[in-house]
């Protein structure tokens, strides 16, 4: 018990969060955008033909974001920070079929145009974990879970 707390601690003191700029070449600089809420690996996917943003029929513990999933590489980084045990709900919108994978939670969702390509999740694993498009290999936004 004492290794793993160990563990456990050492790992969160190593995921720190920084925000001090790097001195980056500009063709591999990324912008971020951070939103923050007070934030299973139970997944619901749920892909509405129909969307309407004034319908909502969740629990008040659920926290929304809506992501839109880029083309290719994006100008901005959209980073989401919540808290562990939360349950959040990531509403992601694309043009294009895309499959998107979260890193750590090991988590691949199809999202498809024109639907509602909402991801539910309970936050049960504290770190910064990508969230890519799988095919095109790159990053568009991070999920930060805090202890």
């Amino acid at each position: 018990m004492k290794k793993a707390l160990f563990i456990f601690v050492f790992l969160i003191s190593c995921s720190s969060v920084d925000t001090e700029a790097t001195n980056v070449p500009d063709e591999l600089s990324v912008d971020t955008v951070t939103t923050f809420s007070p934030a299973t690996t139970e997944v619901i996917h749920n892909h509405s033909e129909e969307h309407d943003d004034h319908s909502e029929e969740h629990d008040d513990h659920d926290i929304e974001t809506s992501i839109m999933v880029p083309q290719g590489i994006p100008d901005k980084l959209e980073v989401l920070n919540h808290e562990l045990g939360e349950i959040i709900e990531i509403n992601f919108i694309s043009d294009a079929e895309k499959e998107i994978h979260i890193h750590g939670y090991d988590i691949h969702f199809m999202v498809y145009p024109d639907k509602e390509n909402v991801l539910e999740m309970e936050l049960t694993i504290a770190g910064e974990f990508e969230i890519e498009d799988h095919d095109g290999g790159f990053e568009f936004a991070r999920l930060i879970v805090s202890p």
